[in-house]
């Protein structure tokens, strides 16, 4: 069998070989890049959170002392202050002394306790009558990034508990982060 191929067949023919090379040349050939801009903006923050301060069951005449956790999470580099606020059931004067202005509360009786950052209760986070924040400073640092926790202790001192009423006494404490 004699196959006649014409030069116009032949034309054909590399033409579509042509046609099935050229993407796979063209692509192995020809590349070009951009850029893309990647950014990004760290904002000064900060948060607090507080664990509990629980004393438990307070006999009368007893000297009851418990601890808590004040933790503060601020940006790096960030200069930040901790304050303790009076509670809600606090008094300008009272008590032994005037420390004993902060009071868990149980309907009209109150129960004085003071807070301290010692646990010899020598250094002692004192409530005031003023509403300025600073007034009842905890701590002043500078955050790094993670958890920075500062241990309170607080104390019902015996003599204040003597003759109290039985109940359930109880505060809230506000603690504000200043940045």
């Amino acid at each position: 069998m004699k196959i006649n191929v014409t030069s116009r067949a032949v034309s054909g023919i590399f033409a579509l070989l042509g046609l099935c090379l050229a993407p796979a040349a063209q692509a192995a050939g020809n590349t070009n890049t951009g850029n893309m801009l990647v950014s990004a903006n760290i904002e000064t923050a900060c948060s607090v959170s507080a664990s509990p301060m629980a004393f438990g069951t307070v006999l009368p005449g007893v000297v009851k002392d418990t601890q808590a956790t004040v933790t503060a999470v601020c940006t790096t580099g960030t200069t930040y202050t901790l304050d303790l606020g009076d509670g809600l059931n606090h008094i300008t004067t009272g008590g032994t002394g005037i420390q004993y202005r902060r009071q868990m509360g149980d309907a009209a009786n109150r129960l004085p306790y003071i807070i301290a950052v010692d646990t010899t209760y020598a250094t002692q986070v004192d409530a005031t009558a003023s509403l300025a924040a600073t007034n009842n400073l905890l701590t002043s640092t500078v955050g790094n990034g993670l958890d920075q926790p500062v241990t309170i202790y607080g104390r019902v001192i015996g003599a204040e508990s003597v003759s109290k009423a039985p109940g359930a006494y109880t505060d809230t404490v506000i603690v504000t982060i200043a940045f």
